[in-house]
């Protein structure tokens, strides 16, 4: 394939699919208008639910799902004149129903969440970009108040901090966010604080924000974001603000999912399964307190999680009910999103990560 344009950004789809059917698929943003181009499928891995790239955009890793036995977390290089993926190496993810992977600033050490059996485990990273075997593993234990849905821990995360010091974990099982402290020296995950959040929130999925000391949590189970204040010095969260993912008057079933902030740190997004919407926050840079904007529709089912273009310019939902990327163009004032008319039909899509462009 040809080298990418200089308007053109990589895309890389995880879905819920079968080893032997196409479960990563390699697009091309046009950047001026939103459209996708596929540049490769790759099948050979199981349930491919969720993906990260290293800093330098060379290697991409992605976990298997497999709700029966232990899943894997597996390395591929990614080729750097058209981003087409080549297998390198896959470890076994020590759990179940693996469903989350990110690593530190370094690439030195990859991190990843197992759902089902309430685990978290680390990885060293090698030279080459392949991973070792894990170095540690911690058990999460417990339940909370939803027997449906929280009858044990169900780590759904595990995002570093901007420090680098610290992994947040936030449990969906638990009601708490789990605090480990990053053993560089000895490969080795430190336990060093928890917060609880509201029985039956469900904290999902967390993102710090880039200027100012805040994290925010999306909580899936009680369709809410909370707002924290972060003291960097010693990796503490204090609750500053909640706010609805839903609008007041909507009653039918949501499930909460994916949160992001604009590059430009001026806006909140997080996405609504059930609602099919994405809901809209801007944010105050003094103290860190959300102000709605609006919800908007995601076009299609169950949006489990989206990106947004390192220039802010688009965000892109993966539906992952209804077979589709929508591309949305995103108001640099406003914040609001504008439908841009480019969807792109991939089976089940459940992760979408988009790669910065080499410097």
């Amino acid at each position: 394939m040809n080298q990418l344009n200089e308007n053109e950004l990589l895309v890389y789809v995880g879905s819920y699919a079968p080893s032997t059917s196409v479960g990563i698929n390699v697009f091309r943003l046009n950047t001026d208008n939103g459209s996708l181009t596929l540049q490769q499928s790759l099948e050979g891995i199981e349930n491919p639910s969720f993906l990260t790239l290293n800093h330098n955009q060379t290697r991409l890793y992605a976990v298997s799902e497999i709700g029966a036995a232990d899943g894997t977390v597996t390395s591929y290089t990614v080729n750097p004149q058209d981003g087409r993926l080549d297998f390198l190496n896959e470890q076994s993810s020590l759990g179940k129903a693996t469903c989350y992977v990110t690593l530190d600033d370094d690439s030195s050490c990859l991190v990843l969440a197992n759902y089902t059996s309430g685990n978290i485990a680390l990885y060293p990273v090698k030279n080459d970009g392949s991973l070792g075997e894990a170095a540690d593993h911690v058990q999460h234990k417990g339940s909370s108040i939803r027997a449906d849905r929280q009858e044990a821990a169900h780590p759904h995360a595990a995002v570093i901090d901007p420090s680098g010091r610290y992994v947040f974990v936030p449990d969906l099982g638990l009601d708490q966010i789990k605090i480990y402290q990053m053993d560089y020296e000895h490969t080795r995950l430190l336990p060093h604080n928890e917060v609880l959040t509201k029985p039956g929130a469900g904290p999902r999925h967390l993102v710090f924000h880039t200027s100012i000391p805040y994290a925010y949590i999306i909580n899936e189970l009680d369709c809410t974001i909370t707002v924290y204040s972060y003291a960097i010095e010693d990796g503490a969260l204090h609750p500053v603000q909640t706010v609805p993912a839903l609008p007041n008057d909507f009653t039918e079933f949501n499930i909460c999912a994916d949160i992001h902030i604009s590059p430009s740190g001026n806006y909140l997004y997080g996405s609504n399964r059930g609602h099919n919407s994405i809901v809209v926050y801007e944010i105050n840079k003094i103290d860190g307190t959300l102000t709605y904007v609006e919800h908007t529709s995601t076009l299609g089912l169950t949006p489990r999680n989206f990106a947004i273009t390192p220039d802010g310019g688009f965000l892109l939902a993966a539906n992952q009910d209804s077979n589709s990327i929508v591309t949305f163009a995103i108001d640099q004032q406003s914040g609001r999103l504008r439908e841009t008319g480019q969807t792109v039909t991939v089976a089940k899509p459940v992760c979408v990560k988009i790669a910065k462009r080499p410097n």
